[in-house]
């Protein structure tokens, strides 16, 4: 029954056969298949290659008629293209130094597979503004999608996009069990653990929101349920990272898209100081206690990453350049879930692929940063950049807490691509159908055209 997975990969031959635009197909077929059913329903076809998911056989075909048939059309080289080669290569060797080529021929497949290939196609994809806009649509439509079974989850305790193929699949698959708060249940869906849910959704909702606000829908309340559902979709999950990354993005919107930025700029500088001198007390008193004198849950939980990170810098000083390898990495306290993606990398694969992968995050906030500097406040790709590095902050600030695997990996490499192609627009290029308030409405409805 678990040979079930590749029938996306044959499907996708079906449809290359008939001629369809690889590119569209990545978009219109594979994306819906890596955002709706979970990334850890594996199957073993042949000794001695990585094993094959329902995203990844949907991938490959498509990916290798790109290249063959369409001859990568579309895609240019860049700077931040080499920084993500090398971080590639390093997870590569550091794996090979600690396990040797079996493992890291397989983790190598994995990495091409979830952070290359589709980095390269969705940036391919993005530099005609029709097609663009498409995509930010399909990403949001994807979450909405997503948080109408999440929000089903929340309150019934059923998850449609997992326990249906779970039910029939022949071996042991993750994340198996309930995880509840507040007498809800955590919801998690096509993404196996609720943190990696909130995680897809820190970086989807600015973008529905950057839709709704230019009016990329025909139906402008169309826009805004489709946000409205992206939000649901962090608050479901009931995790507080991303919830917390979610308002430190919102928060980053506002201020990147007011017009008098000394001012909320002040505003926001006045507001953080107080509200950390009251937060930041209470925080440290909070997780300042060992699992054994948590009072809470949520308490435990804290003291858990915070035990957790005592315990393996400890490790990573013994083995600091390539570290231990992807699976031999020693338990400590039996402390084998390493809820911190910054800490899963150093441990696994080293500082030196570590650093690498901090390199690419800062490129791409730099990038923008620098794109955002030399455009009007009201500029609609100015305030799309806005919204991309909102996500993309609130996402590092996510990770943190998380382990950054599944769909979660392809999501945060393509809103790198987005970012990549943004940067390079050039200045007198404006969205197809973008409302930016710019025309101002009286009353009577009737607008002033020169």
């Amino acid at each position: 029954m678990d040979k079930i997975a590749v029938l996306p990969g044959i499907i996708a031959l079906g449809l290359l056969l008939y001629r369809k635009d690889p590119k569209k197909l990545f978009l219109y077929y594979f994306l819906p298949i890596l955002t709706l059913i979970p990334a850890y329903y594996e199957t073993k076809l042949v000794s001695g290659i990585p094993e094959f998911s329902f995203w990844s056989s949907a991938l490959l075909p498509i990916f290798a008629a790109w290249v063959i048939n369409d001859k990568m059309k579309g895609y240019k080289l860049d700077p931040l293209d080499i920084i993500i080669l090398i971080n590639l290569s390093s997870i590569f060797f550091a794996e090979y130094n600690a396990t040797g080529y079996k493992e890291a021929q397989k983790l190598l497949f994995q990495a091409v597979t979830q952070r290359l290939i589709p980095y390269m196609m969705i940036k391919a994809s993005l530099y005609k503004s029709e097609t663009r806009i498409s995509v930010l649509k399909i990403i949001s439509i994807l979450g909405a999608i997503v948080a109408v079974f999440m929000v089903y989850e929340f309150k019934f305790y059923f998850n449609y996009l997992d326990i249906p193929i779970r039910r029939i699949w022949p071996y042991h698959v993750p994340w198996d069990g309930v995880m509840s708060r507040y007498g809800f249940k955590r919801a998690a869906g096509s993404f196996g653990h609720p943190i990696s849910a909130g995680y897809f959704f820190v970086l989807s909702s600015p973008i529905a929101f950057w839709l709704w606000r230019h009016r990329h829908f025909k139906k402008n309340k169309h826009g805004m349920l489709i946000f409205g559902l992206n939000i649901l979709g962090i608050l479901t999950s009931i995790s507080r990272a991303p919830i917390a990354g979610m308002l430190i993005g919102f928060i980053l919107i506002w201020f990147g898209w007011s017009k008098e930025k000394k001012i909320s700029g002040g505003l926001l500088i006045v507001i953080s100081i107080m509200g950390l001198s009251i937060i930041l007390p209470k925080f440290i008193d909070y997780i300042s206690v060992t699992r054994a004198e948590a009072k809470t849950v949520d308490q435990e939980n804290a003291a858990y990453r915070k035990e957790m990170l005592d315990n393996y810098f400890i490790v990573i000083e013994k083995k600091p350049y390539w570290g231990y390898g992807r699976y031999t990495y020693p338990i400590i306290n039996r402390q084998k879930s390493i809820d911190n993606e910054y800490l899963f990398i150093a441990l696994t694969t080293g500082l030196v692929t570590l650093g690498i992968y901090i390199l690419f995050m800062i490129w791409v906030m730099v990038i923008l940063i620098r794109f955002i500097s030399k455009r009007s406040w009201d500029d609609p790709n100015a305030r799309l950049a806005w919204a991309i590095l909102a996500g993309w902050i609130a996402a590092i600030f996510t990770q943190a807490t998380v382990y950054g695997g599944i769909q979660t990996v392809h999501y945060f490499y393509m809103v790198a691509a987005l970012a990549q192609v943004i940067v390079k627009l050039p200045k007198n290029e404006t969205d197809a159908n973008s409302s930016l308030d710019k025309v101002k409405v009286p009353k009577y409805n009737f607008a002033r055209i020169i």
